[in-house]
């Protein structure tokens, strides 16, 4: 296999950067999905919860603290727009980056098919 130019090397290395970017994405969407969908979980509970008799505990690194339900249930509707927001900006950043993943796969073949078209006739040699 003959040796390919440094340029085209350059967009292979990017092509692979761009992969790994896209494959990061797509973990740290699935990650906040599961944290969204547990939150979410959260407050269907609370809701469920009789108001007047309810006991609330929240989780504060490694103890559970007794907390008011409505404080909570403020604290988890903000996390779970914040979670919202940023699944939002992850599919963002997903799409540019398979955009920017097809611009370039399209380069390299383009890049590829060029030294194939000079050869038209008189190509490779086969066996002798």
């Amino acid at each position: 296999m003959a040796k390919l130019p440094p340029k085209l090397q350059d967009q292979l290395i990017k092509l692979q950067q761009l992969q790994q970017k896209a494959e990061i994405l797509v973990n740290q969407r699935i990650q906040l999905e599961a944290q969204l969908k547990e939150t979410e979980r959260a407050l269907a509970e609370l809701d469920q919860l009789d108001e007047t008799n309810a006991v609330v505990y929240k989780s504060i690194g490694a103890i559970l603290v007794k907390a008011k339900k409505e404080k909570v249930k403020e604290e988890l509707d903000d996390r779970k727009e914040t979670l919202n927001m940023r699944i939002k900006t992850i599919m963002r950043q997903e799409e540019r980056t398979k955009k920017e993943l097809e611009e370039k796969r399209k380069e390299i073949q383009a890049a590829l098919q060029q030294p194939q078209m000079g050869n038209v006739g008189g190509g490779f040699p086969g066996p002798m």
